[in-house]
């Protein structure tokens, strides 16, 4: 008898391990679907990891395109400007080359196409005919006179 009893304690043990081992296996159960989702929100972090990592090098990549796109711009610019100047330069001495020429052209045709000559030109071609008689008097003077 005591020996049957030892088998039934044996066995109430053993339905009891049983029975909690079947109580817990809900939790465990419970406990691997979480870890199983902590894997897959561990998985999708790193891909969107992966995603930003790309992304930050894309953004790098834009910025520096636009920064050189910006001194580029400006270098055109420059250039433009510089190049507007210089036309305005060039424009301003071909007008001023031009008046001359013009008032060359029309000094000489006047005087070669019209008998009576401009009055700056007869006082200038007068008094220079003045100077010129007085150094000749002026000479024969002191020949004279030595």
């Amino acid at each position: 008898m005591r020996n049957l009893q030892g088998r039934v304690v044996d066995l109430e043990m053993s339905t009891r391990l049983a029975l909690d081992h079947l109580e817990s296996v809900p939790e465990k159960l419970s406990l691997l679907e979480n870890f199983k989702d902590f894997e897959e929100s561990q998985r999708q972090r790193e891909m969107m990891e992966q995603r930003y990592a790309k992304y930050k090098e894309i953004v790098g990549d834009l910025q520096h395109q636009l920064e050189e796109s910006k001194r580029r711009i400006q270098e055109y610019r420059d250039e433009k400007l510089d190049a507007t100047c210089r036309s305005l330069q060039l424009t301003g001495l071909t007008s001023s080359l031009l008046s001359q020429s013009n008032f060359l052209t029309r000094s000489s045709l006047s005087t070669h196409t019209s008998p009576q000559k401009p009055l700056a030109v007869q006082d200038m071609e007068s008094s220079l005919t003045q100077e010129h008689f007085s150094t000749i008097n002026g000479a024969s003077s002191e020949h004279t006179s030595m």
